[in-house]
């Protein structure tokens, strides 16, 4: 299938992979396409910023099949950026306000490099809790990653960070601690990579009605949700 851009933003990345592009359309087309329609908030470091959206383009392009989908790119405000990540925000996603007064079936949000020990004092922060509480009510389902579900769980339920003697760093095996339907179907270990200095901890999230559905002994929690308004489907991970 082919997912529909809005906005009009076809990743240089896939073409040089010899893979099928994404379908690029206006603003106005893309807000009537039929299907799945999901917000990508794309909060990674200038290095990676690109590199995510190939990553999270590839992935619902697998995922979709024969379901029509269509992707509007977001950047919370208030990220510092370089003059170029600016220029390609500008271009090519769409501002938070837009975000606010829509609606999707799905969002994924993704983490970006703490700057300060409490994620309360990032100067983003303001801007991430608006679009937790817009999640709640205006998607299906919300997927956080990293540092975004670290935050999602501060917001939400006040669960503290802890910090880790060393950095969490590879790819770590997880087994599927409880059934849920987004396990259903998958092998009992599964392998997620790792990239971080903290961790939320199993007892402190099942304590506030998280449900837990993979763990590691030497990794700690990866996948958890809970149903607050929506399905919150947090991965400590970069999945």
């Amino acid at each position: 299938m082919s997912i529909v851009i809005d906005g009009g933003r076809v990743p240089n990345l896939l073409s040089r992979k010899n893979r099928s592009q994404p379908t690029q359309s206006g603003g106005s087309q893309g807000r009537h396409a039929k299907g799945i329609r999901i917000a990508l908030i794309n909060n990674m470091p200038d290095s990676a910023l690109e590199d995510t959206e190939v990553q999270f383009f590839e992935l619902l392009d697998s995922a979709a099949g024969d379901i029509p989908l269509s992707l509007r790119l977001y950047s919370l405000p208030e990220i510092p950026r370089s003059d170029a990540a600016q220029q390609h925000l500008s271009n090519f996603y769409f501002g938070i306000n837009d975000l606010l007064n829509s609606r999707f079936e799905g969002v994924i949000m993704t983490g970006t490099e703490p700057r300060q020990p409490d994620l309360r004092d990032e100067p983003y922060w303001t801007a991430l809790t608006e679009v937790l509480d817009w999640a709640e009510r205006s998607t299906v389902s919300t997927v956080l990653s990293c540092l975004a579900a670290h935050a999602g769980v501060l917001y939400s339920d006040n669960v503290p960070r802890h910090r880790l003697p060393d950095k969490q760093f590879g790819v770590f095996e997880y087994q599927k601690v409880s059934d849920h339907a987004l396990t259903a179907g998958t092998g009992k270990v599964i392998q997620f990579p790792h990239s971080r200095w903290n961790e939320v901890r199993a007892d402190a999230l099942t304590s506030c009605g998280y449900q837990v559905l993979t763990q590691s002994a030497e990794a700690g929690v990866d996948l958890f949700v809970k149903k607050k308004g929506c399905l919150f489907v947090h991965f400590q991970v970069h999945p």
